[in-house]
């Protein structure tokens, strides 16, 4: 299962930069919406799999790659995320203002 091992990989690092996204309060209306599918917690598992050496069942590995939902899902998040970041990241001199303890940094 090599390929199923990069998918429980990959899935484990979108979770990550979600859990991120969460956690330093950024928002996008796009982002945002995508996150409150059900999906979640699965790539949670991928998550602790991957970087906490917990057990990624192959029922789990098997239901992401056999329901077109979920891969479709993760998809959508990873394009809403990226356009999102580089957003963010063209108008950091705006944002800088708009947060100005980052100026201290």
């Amino acid at each position: 299962m090599p390929a199923g091992n990069l998918m429980v990989v990959h899935l484990g690092l979108l979770y990550a930069v979600i859990e991120a996204w969460g956690k330093w309060h950024f928002t996008d209306a796009r982002v945002d919406e995508l996150l409150k599918a059900p999906f979640l917690e699965d790539l949670r598992g991928f998550r602790n799999a991957s970087f906490h050496v917990s057990v990624a069942t192959e029922a789990l590995v098997l239901r992401w790659g056999a329901e077109a939902d979920r891969i479709v899902w993760s998809q959508d998040v990873e394009r809403a995320l990226r356009a999102a970041i580089l957003d963010w990241e063209a108008n950091l001199a705006e944002r800088i203002v708009q947060y100005p303890r980052v100026k201290d940094r």
